[in-house]
């Protein structure tokens, strides 16, 4: 028996320079961090050579079905396309879940991706490393079920840590951030996270946003060219372990993320985000595409107990977050039932 782990992200700057539409004509640059909430695959082998799916998450189940007439279907086309691509034949139970609901904006579906595939490539015994890995999910997702994602969430959740991520037409760097320990222990404790529900039309935000840039859209390239330039400043402050800066920053990338394309903000979204930023906030963001999700503060311990009231007040749930250091994991349980 397998248990897979794989951690979830928080992104600060860039995002959307890694929708490869973006950055194959202009290369992109995201900062990012894993965090300490996770998705989960259990894994069983089977001795009849099918699969069996359950999903917590979208509260799915399917019977023993035969590698040969196996179909992706909703709730678990995620996992059938990962068998089918890896070419894994010799059956399986699988249990994926995750800590956060689907449209969170924490990056879950390609995690989840990423799981797969490290504990798939483990029970067929192959060595995938990390950015091997982190293509995979990516191909899976984007180009097999046909996903409208950018390529930093595959990698955030593979390689674990607080990073700088560039993206080239041919090549992904991962960089990470050399940042004074206490520094990092001090902007841990300054950034807060609400969960305000699940986003809303986030795919068609993206659709929406990777129209646009084919078509050349001045305003939605300006955005994206001045997000990618904040996220390359957001990496210098941090390499200072200046954080105020990156509290500043962040307001600055939220008011370009909006223009990316319509969706990605409303009335309610904006009223939440102006009450952080009057009870005590530096700077936010909405995480994810958009509509939904997350709602991430900068706000130093002094001023946050107001803004915790203020958005609890607002019927916002508190999710705390620590940075992850490590990226995706497996354990063959078998070893703790036999020492």
């Amino acid at each position: 028996m397998l248990l897979g782990a794989s951690p979830l992200r928080l992104s600060f700057a860039g995002g959307g320079t890694d929708l490869k539409e973006y950055y194959e004509n202009f290369e992109g640059s995201v900062v990012s961090s894993a965090i300490n909430h996770f998705t989960y695959v259990i894994v069983t082998p089977r001795q009849d050579n099918s699969f069996q799916v359950f999903s917590s998450d979208f509260q799915v189940h399917f019977k023993p079905t035969k590698y040969n007439e196996l179909k992706p279907e909703r709730g678990s086309e995620l996992a059938v396309t990962v068998v089918k691509s890896l070419d894994y034949q010799d059956g399986a139970n699988l249990m994926c879940s995750s800590e956060v609901a689907p449209g969170s904006g924490l990056g879950a579906s390609s995690s989840l991706a990423v799981n797969l595939v490290k504990t798939i490539s483990t029970l067929k015994k192959e060595k995938m490393d990390n950015e091997e890995i982190a293509e995979t999910a990516y191909d899976i997702g984007r180009n097999k079920l046909n996903w409208f994602i950018g390529k930093q969430d595959e990698y955030v959740s593979a390689f674990g840590g607080f990073n700088f991520i560039k993206f080239k037409k041919d090549k992904v760097t991962v960089n990470k951030i050399s940042i004074n320990r206490n520094s990092l222990l001090e902007l841990q404790k300054n950034l807060l996270v609400f969960y305000i529900g699940p986003g809303k039309n986030r795919e068609k935000i993206l659709q929406d946003q990777i129209k646009l840039i084919t078509e050349n859209n001045q305003e939605t390239l300006n955005a994206l060219h001045y997000v990618k330039e904040l996220s390359e400043k957001m990496y210098s402050s941090l390499s200072q372990s200046d954080i105020t800066k990156f509290g500043e920053l962040l307001n600055i990338g939220w008011e370009s993320k909006k223009k990316f394309t319509k969706g990605v903000t409303n009335e309610h979204i904006d009223q939440l985000y102006n009450l952080g930023i009057e009870y005590g906030a530096l700077g936010g963001k909405l995480t994810g595409a958009g509509g939904g999700g997350h709602m991430l503060f900068y706000c130093e311990p002094s001023k946050q107990k107001n803004l915790i009231e203020k958005m609890q007040g607002q019927g916002l749930k508190q999710v705390q977050c620590k940075f992850y250091e490590s990226g995706c994991k497996v354990l063959d349980l078998y070893d703790f039932t036999n020492p």
